[in-house]
C-alpha cells in the first residue's frame, strides 16, 4: 500500500509539471527547473516580468536606466524581454532571437556603435572575447560565472582592442591620423600640422628615411597582440638643425647653420644670402641667427584680416615678437614686466638653453654641493598643466602667422620656501622628526645627502662601550628593499633592542628585567658587576662551592622547542637540593 502510495504522489506531481510547465527550461536557466520555483521568474498570477529578469541580470539595469546599449535603446512599450529571449524550448535551444538575418546580420547600430570599414566583416567573437572585458561590473561577472556568455563591458576606445604599435609615441586618439578603412593608411595625418613642416625636396622623402624602424624590446608576449616586434620611431627626432639628418659636407668650414646657403627646394639651390641679408642690413633690425631663416611674412604679414606692415615695428624686446614661453613665470618682481630672454637663449636658436652655473649662483637660490651636479630638469621637472595658462587668443596669433606654438612646460615659479629642504626633497624619514623641527641640515649637507654631521652623543642615548661598535642599522632597522629605518620613537633600555637571555627570570614590580645590575656595556659575558653574595643573591659561595663551575648548579633547561634558558631562579639552597644523600636515609632525623 505504501509503495502504490509513493507511485500514485510521484507519478501526480510529474503530471502537475507536464499539465502546467510548458516546457523544459534552456541550460543557462536549468537550475530553475520545477513547480517550486515558477514564481522566482513568473510573480503569482501575472505573466513573465521583465522586473523579475533584471532582479538576476543586474548588469542590464544601469544600462536601460541610462539608455545607453542595445538594451537601453529600446523603447520601453517594446522592452519585453521574452521578445528575443525564448524560454521553454529545451535544453539546447538558443536563448536569443537574433531576427530573421541571425547573428551575422544583426545590426550593430542597434547598439550605439556602427560597424564600419574593417570592423564590419569580423565576427563577433573577435571583438566580444572575455580578455577584452573592460567594465568592472562585467569583469567580476565572469570571474563569478566563468562560463557566462556575454556582449557587454567592451570599451570603444582603440586601444582597448589593438595593440597600441606606436609603443606611447603619439599623444591623442588613434583616429588623429587613421580611420577604419585600414590601419597602414593614415588619411588624417597631415606633416604640416607637425612641429616639422615638410617642404621642398622633404615632402617626397619616403617616411622611413626620417623615422627608423624599431624593435621591440619590451615583455613579449602581449594581448592583443602586436601586428609587429618593429615600429616606426616618431619621438624624439632631432630636427633642429640641417646636420642631425644631413652630413656637413664642408666639415663645419661655413658653420652649422646649412641654411645660410642652402634651402629645401634642393641643394644645388643656393639663396642669395648675401643680398638678402645686406638688405636688411639697413634697418634698425639686422637679421642675425635663426632669423635668418624666416619667412618675411612669419614678421611682416599680411595676416588674415591685417595688411602687411613694414615700418614702425616693435623689436626691441623679445617679447615684442615672440610669446611668453614661460608664463610669466620669469617675470621678475615687477608686474607684467617682460623676461630678459637673453639671459637664457640665443638668436641662433631657442634651444640649447644657455645658463651658465655662474649665472643660476646669482639668483635667489645659489647651488651648492651636490646641488651643482644634478640635471637642471631635476629642479625645474615639465608641469603639462602649465600649456593650459597660455592664452587662447596667443595660440590663434601664433597659428595666423604660421608659427611653431614653442612653450616650455618647466616649472621656475617656485611658491614653497627655498631655505627649506623639504620645499623639494621627499622626508625620508616620514615625519620622525617633524614634530622636534629638526631641519634636515642638523645631520646632513648639501656636499652629499650620505655625508653626516649628526652626533650620537648628544642624543638622549650617548653611544658607549660595545654600542660605539653597532651598525647604525641593527638599532634603527632596515635600510634597504623599501624598509623605513627607526629613529622615533626608540626604547632606551636593555629590552627595548634586546631579548631577555634569562626569559624574565629577574624581573621585578620595580623594574623590568634590570640587566646593568650584573652587566656592562662593554660586553654581555661574563656578568662583571655580579658578586655571589647580598644584595645579589642570599646563598654565599663557601669552601669547595667557590670552585664549582656556574651551569653546574645553574644548568640550562628547555622551555620551549628549540629554546633553552640557564636556570637562575628557583635553584634549591639545600644540601639535598643538589647532591644525592650518600648515607641513604641514616641520619634522617639526626640532630647535631
Amino acid at each position: 500500500m505504501r509503495l502504490a502510495a509513493l507511485l500514485i504522489a510521484l507519478w501526480a506531481s510529474t503530471a502537475a509539471a507536464d499539465i502546467f510547465s510548458p516546457g523544459e527550461l534552456a541550460q543557462a536557466h536549468h537550475a530553475l527547473e520545477g513547480l517550486s520555483n515558477c514564481t522566482q521568474c513568473h510573480p503569482a498570477g501575472q505573466q513573465l516580468s521583465q522586473e523579475t529578469c533584471l532582479d538576476c541580470h543586474t548588469e542590464l539595469k544601469p544600462r536601460i536606466a541610462k539608455g545607453v546599449g542595445f538594451h537601453g535603446k529600446i523603447k520601453s512599450e517594446l522592452r519585453e524581454c521574452e521578445n528575443c529571449h525564448k524560454e521553454h524550448q529545451g535544453r539546447d535551444f538558443p536563448l536569443i532571437d537574433w531576427g530573421k538575418g541571425g547573428k551575422k546580420g544583426f545590426d550593430h547600430r542597434q547598439t550605439g556603435w556602427a560597424l564600419q570599414g574593417k570592423h564590419s566583416p569580423l565576427a563577433c567573437e573577435k571583438c566580444h572575447e572575455p580578455r577584452l572585458v573592460f567594465a568592472n561590473v562585467i569583469k567580476a561577472l565572469l570571474e563569478k560565472k566563468p562560463a557566462r556568455q556575454t556582449f557587454l563591458g567592451l570599451s570603444t576606445e582603440c586601444t582597448a582592442c589593438h595593440f597600441d604599435e606606436h609603443r606611447g609615441q603619439t599623444e591623442g586618439e588613434c583616429t588623429t591620423c587613421h580611420s577604419e578603412a585600414a590601419w597602414k593608411q593614415t588619411p588624417h595625418f597631415n606633416h604640416a600640422e607637425t612641429h616639422y613642416p615638410l617642404e621642398g625636396k622633404h615632402q617626397k622623402v619616403a617616411c622611413a628615411k626620417c623615422h627608423p624602424s624599431v624593435k621591440d624590446n619590451g615583455p613579449m608576449p602581449a594581448f592583443p597582440a602586436p601586428v609587429s616586434e618593429t615600429f616606426m620611431k616618431f619621438a624624439p627626432i632631432e630636427h633642429r638643425g640641417c646636420t642631425d639628418c644631413h652630413d656637413d659636407a664642408h666639415d663645419g668650414k661655413f658653420g652649422a647653420r646649412c641654411t645660410s646657403c642652402h634651402t629645401t627646394q634642393g641643394w644645388k639651390n643656393i639663396r642669395g644670402t648675401m643680398q638678402e641679408r645686406a638688405f636688411h642690413e639697413q634697418t634698425r633690425y639686422p637679421l642675425k641667427g635663426a632669423h635668418l631663416d624666416a619667412p618675411c611674412r612669419s614678421c611682416h604679414g599680411p595676416f588674415p584680416g591685417q595688411p602687411a606692415r613694414f615700418k614702425n615695428m616693435a623689436f626691441s624686446q623679445c617679447t615684442d615678437c615672440h610669446a611668453d614661453a614661460h608664463q610669466g613665470q620669469l617675470s621678475g618682481t615687477a608686474k607684467n614686466k617682460a623676461p630678459d630672454c637673453a639671459t637664457c637663449h640665443m638668436v641662433e636658436g631657442f634651444l640649447p638653453v644657455q645658463f651658465s652655473m655662474e649665472a643660476h649662483q646669482r639668483t635667489r637660490y645659489p647651488l651648492e654641493g651636490a646641488h651643482q651636479t644634478i640635471p637642471c630638469s631635476s629642479c625645474h621637472p615639465p608641469a603639462p598643466g602649465l600649456l593650459a595658462r597660455v592664452p587662447a587668443a596667443i595660440r590663434m596669433a601664433l597659428k595666423k602667422k604660421n608659427r611653431l606654438p614653442l612653450f616650455s612646460t618647466a616649472v621656475f615659479d617656485f611658491t614653497k620656501p627655498l631655505a627649506q629642504c623639504e620645499s623639494c626633497h621627499q622626508d625620508v624619514h616620514k615625519g620622525q622628526f617633524s614634530k622636534a623641527g629638526t631641519a634636515c641640515a642638523s645631520c646632513h649637507q648639501v656636499s652629499s645627502f650620505h655625508a653626516l654631521t649628526f652626533d650620537h652623543q648628544k642624543t638622549r642615548f650617548p653611544l658607549e662601550g660595545a654600542h660605539q661598535t653597532v651598525a647604525c642599522g641593527d638599532c634603527h632597522g632596515p635600510a634597504s628593499k623599501g624598509g623605513l629605518p627607526r629613529y622615533k620613537p626608540l626604547p632606551l633600555n636593555c629590552a627595548g633592542c634586546h631579548a631577555d637571555e634569562h626569559a624574565g627570570q629577574f624581573d621585578s614590580a620595580d623594574e623590568k628585567t634590570p640587566c646593568q645590575r650584573c652587566h656592562g656595556n662593554t660586553e654581555f659575558k661574563p656578568a662583571s658587576a655580579f658578586v655571589h653574595q647580598p644584595p645579589f643573591t642570599t646563598y654565599l659561595l663557601e669552601g669547595k662551592h667557590a670552585k664549582v663551575a656556574c651551569d653546574a648548579c645553574h644548568p640550562r633547561v628547555a622551555v620551549g622547542p628549540g629554546l633553552t634558558v640557564q636556570r637562575f631562579r628557583g635553584v634549591p639552597q639545600t644540601c639535598e637540593g643538589c647532591h644525592s644523600d650518600f648515607h641513604r636515609g641514616e641520619f634522617k632525623d639526626f640532630e647535631p
